[in-house]
């Protein structure tokens, strides 16, 4: 379980943000531009490894002992704005008019239903936890940058740190109503969305229900 602390999200999306500007770092090159210990470093890059965005690309070779490279996947990439978002937009926008806005929300219920599809059987004869773990995992392969944490009344939060359709929700709020509902299917439990980001908050924050 990764330990749901904001300032440890936020180190990574730093570490993120100096991997696509910078291009292939090493450990100590990272540790210099944030400022915090090479140890703190590599533990916030084996998260990354981890969640399937940042993997090593080579071996820089100098005076001494050779440095590991790190370097972005594809997975981290498209955490980045790209200018498709504009035509995703403006296909949503081309939908509405032609369809109205239950042609939008049925565009958003088929999205629901094949994710629902795909994402199941991964979560199949698990239990709760294990489930929203799972779930935290295929998040993270699709750039959620998303980590869960059981709070002491029993109740799991689950919080998201980057929204990959981000530029849809803010125009289309069923893009995260449908986001919730396939949680829900997915968990099999009640689950409220506390915090958004589209409605200016840090993150996209989950209250999931304990099992009975």
């Amino acid at each position: 379980m990764m330990a749901g602390h904001r300032g440890q999200g936020e180190t990574r999306q730093q570490i993120l943000l100096l991997l696509r500007q910078k291009g292939p770092m090493t450990a100590a090159e990272l540790s210099k531009d944030l400022g915090i210990g090479a140890v703190g470093v590599r533990q916030h890059l084996a998260l990354l490894e981890r969640d399937g965005l940042v993997h090593t690309s080579g071996v820089r070779r100098a005076i001494g002992r050779p440095s590991h490279l790190y370097a972005l996947t594809d997975a981290a990439e498209a955490l980045f704005p790209k200018a498709y978002d504009h035509l995703l937009i403006d296909a949503l926008e081309f939908v509405r008019v032609q369809g109205g806005e239950g042609a939008i929300d049925q565009m958003f219920e088929a999205r629901r239903q094949r994710l629902y599809a795909e994402y199941a059987p991964r979560l199949e004869g698990r239990s709760l936890p294990e489930r929203v773990a799972e779930l935290a995992a295929i998040l993270n392969e699709h750039g959620y940058m998303c980590e869960w944490r059981r709070l002491p009344d029993g109740a799991i939060e689950l919080i998201e740190h980057n929204c990959p359709i981000d530029c849809a929700a803010r125009s289309y709020p069923q893009a995260c109503a449908h986001e919730r509902a396939l949680y829900e299917d997915l968990l099999r439990v009640p689950v409220e969305q506390q915090q958004t980001i589209v409605a200016d908050g840090r993150c996209c924050r989950f209250r999931i229900a304990g099992e009975s």
